[in-house]
């Protein structure tokens, strides 16, 4: 029933009444801006949520309407998202930053520690949320999206792959690929340290 009102809303829009997109922006803000939140710094997401419902706006000769206006928004969400990343290169920024100071140290801690104490130890900590970002950081743009669309906003490999406009097999295979170079990544800082 939602992709029917929102069909009809962006219809409207396309047809002139361009004043009725503010629907959209009302019902579908706080989703949207939800999700970016959770892939760029907290000081840039209003603005690239900003970019995501012009982006859609731009875009909206090709809603379809076979699913909710904000299903169809994530996608252009996790690309903008993807493309700030691009754009201001700070994953690798953050490679640097991430292997001195407090958090070379909190790994450096983490990795003394036995396997068992060493999962313990990290389910306990509240670091564990830099651990988690400083991995992050070590993707590229897509497998950063890909990894937090599967496990920060459980979304379905079906609507992932749609988002990203990849076929359901390659989705599962970026997925694969991208969890176990999270893994080398681990092993070898551990082994490093």
């Amino acid at each position: 029933m939602r992709e029917h009102e929102d069909a009809v809303i962006t219809q409207a829009v396309l047809r002139g009444d361009v004043e009725r997109y503010s629907e959209l922006l009302d019902k579908y803000q706080t989703y949207i801006g939800t999700v970016v939140a959770r892939r760029v710094p907290e000081k840039d997401a209003p603005a690239v949520t900003h970019d995501v419902f012009v982006q859609a706006y731009k875009s909206l000769s090709g809603y379809s309407g076979r699913v909710s206006f904000g299903s169809w928004a994530t996608g252009i969400a996790v690309r903008t998202c993807c493309n700030y990343w691009r754009r201001e290169k700070r994953y690798r920024r953050h490679l640097v930053e991430a292997a001195t100071g407090d958090t070379r140290e909190w790994l450096e801690n983490t990795a003394g520690n036995g396997r068992e104490e060493k999962a313990e130890y990290l389910i306990q900590q509240q670091d564990t949320q830099k651990l988690l970002q400083w991995l992050l950081n070590q993707l590229s743009p897509e497998e950063r999206a890909l990894i937090e669309s599967i496990y920060f906003d459980d979304l379905p490999l079906r609507e992932i792959a749609a988002a990203f406009e990849w076929s359901l097999v390659k989705t599962k295979v970026r997925a694969l690929r991208a969890r176990r170079k999270m893994r080398k990544i681990l092993e070898t800082t551990g082994d490093g340290l």
